[in-house]
């Protein structure tokens, strides 16, 4: 699927749920290192990042999200699209299913867009995720991962979440890494409006592959994130 291929899937979802009240909103945040499942995307740097959302009354929701990036070449942005859907299955139960198109505008020393399924199961403050990718990165391998994470509430304010996930499937099998898991720990608050964010990672990536410099950093690291709701 390609970049039209996919403006044109946005728009068709946007006149099929057109007819029903949309709630907007969106997001603008600064972090101090882009980590995706534990790996760095800016080379340790930090980040701009903000995100437009849709949510439709029937369950549907659509919207992108973007953030600068840094591989050591030439890649300098990252635009991703999705479309899901989510439904309460009971009073405590619920579950999310979504399409996920991951892009790098102006990035030319090669073709990286891919797409994934992201599936969310959703229990009071803990929830299980399952992303699967047949294409990783436009590599032909497939890649899966799993997460659980849980959201413990200190008060109205202020919450610990922990997280931890698991990378594999054949893309990483025959990468650098091999599967390997991360994990994580945050405090989370709100402040004048904003959202404040310390989250301390680690993982159990081989020490002959872990990097603390340059592209891809994948070391044990704090970051703080800072972000305001539109």
């Amino acid at each position: 699927m390609n970049m039209k291929q996919t403006l044109s899937g946005l728009a068709l979802a946007f006149a099929v749920t057109g007819a029903q009240a949309a709630e907007m909103s969106g997001t603008v945040g600064f972090t101090t290192d882009y980590r995706s499942r534990g790996i760095s995307q800016t080379s340790g740097d930090a980040a701009i990042q903000g995100s437009l959302d849709a949510a439709f009354d029937n369950g549907v929701y659509i919207g992108a999200w973007g953030s600068n990036v840094d591989w050591g070449d030439d890649a300098n942005l990252e635009i991703d699209y999705y479309i899901g859907y989510g439904a309460d299955i009971n009073d405590d139960l619920s579950y999310d299913v979504s399409f996920n198109y991951y892009t790098y505008p102006g990035y030319d020393a090669a073709d990286a867009d891919y797409a994934e399924i992201i599936a969310g199961l959703y229990y009071g403050d803990l929830s299980a995720t399952f992303a699967y990718s047949n294409d990783y990165a436009n590599l032909d391998e497939s890649a899966q991962y799993i997460a659980l994470d849980y959201s413990l509430a200190v008060n109205d304010d202020i919450s610990v979440d922990l997280h931890v996930g698991h990378s594999f499937g054949d893309y990483w099998g025959k990468a650098d890494i091999d599967d390997y898991q991360d994990a994580s720990i945050s405090v989370s608050g709100s402040v004048a409006g904003m959202d404040l964010t310390a989250s301390y990672l680690i993982n159990n990536i081989d020490d002959a592959d872990e990097t603390d410099k340059g592209a891809f950093r994948n070391d044990d690291t704090l970051i703080l994130s800072v972000s305001r709701s539109l």
